[in-house]
């Protein structure tokens, strides 16, 4: 049999991806192009892996440049809030002053590919189950892993904002409104507008992973569960208040 070693040569390139760092660039910048490449050679390992060290490493430098009032005047903002007993919210927040860069560092090992998984399944159950698409877990793993670099920049504008002394760092359609109470309040200002920004890149990997399907049909479905999951929390907090 002949071998023609350029056909090969062609074949590698064409199903070749950027690396790493070329591909976190591409997801604020040019997703159709990198979910095209990702859609050929759905790559994960290197993202999840990088996701979660870089997590860990944002929740270690926090105590290192925020200031310590800084974030004990967020804590007991966020206890005061829930409502808890004075003498119980100072032990706590002594608590998360010291450990939470332990705790939410574990957390981030654990939820992560859980996180990954769930969106990676829910877009599966939509567009394969009930649209009849043909993309596979992989493809929409690959994509996750590589959208949630959004999330993870809002969590460093967070930082920053800490580090200049904000006492309410967040990132929220709120910051924009009048200020509102109620179930509409909590609804608007649980809403993390890198959140948002991350669905409606999953949109765009849902428009080129299944062909015929438009960015607004992803984004929409994840917007709907999005909202969906932040007034059960709207409404639970106001439960409990």
């Amino acid at each position: 049999m002949e071998h023609h070693p350029e056909s090969s040569d062609a074949a590698v390139e064409e199903h070749a991806i950027p690396s790493l760092l070329v591909r976190i660039v591409q997801v604020f910048v040019s997703p159709a192009k990198l979910f095209d490449a990702l859609r050929q050679r759905p790559a994960w390992m290197g993202a999840t892996l990088a996701l979660i060290g870089l997590s860990i490493a944002l929740q270690f430098l926090t105590p290192v440049i925020v200031p310590e009032e800084v974030r004990r005047t967020m804590f007991e903002t966020q206890f005061v809030a829930a409502g808890s007993d004075p003498a119980i919210a100072e032990q706590q927040i002594e608590f998360w002053l010291q450990w939470s860069p332990v705790v939410f560092g574990a957390g981030a090992v654990f939820v992560t590919p859980i996180a990954l998984s769930l969106v990676a399944g829910l877009l599966l159950l939509a567009f394969n189950v009930f649209l009849g698409g043909e993309g596979t877990f992989r493809q929409l793993f690959s994509a996750g892993a590589h959208a949630f670099y959004i999330n993870l920049a809002g969590g460093l504008v967070v930082i920053v904002l800490m580090v200049l002394g904000s006492e309410n760092p967040v990132l929220t359609p709120g910051l924009f409104l009048p200020e509102m109470g109620g179930f509409v309040g909590r609804f608007v200002n649980g809403i993390n507008i890198f959140a948002v920004w991350t669905c409606v890149v999953l949109g765009v990997a849902v428009s080129r992973i299944y062909p015929g399907r438009s960015v607004v049909a992803g984004t929409t479905y994840l917007l709907v569960l999005y909202f969906l999951m932040i007034s059960l929390g709207a409404a639970a907090a106001g439960l409990g208040g």
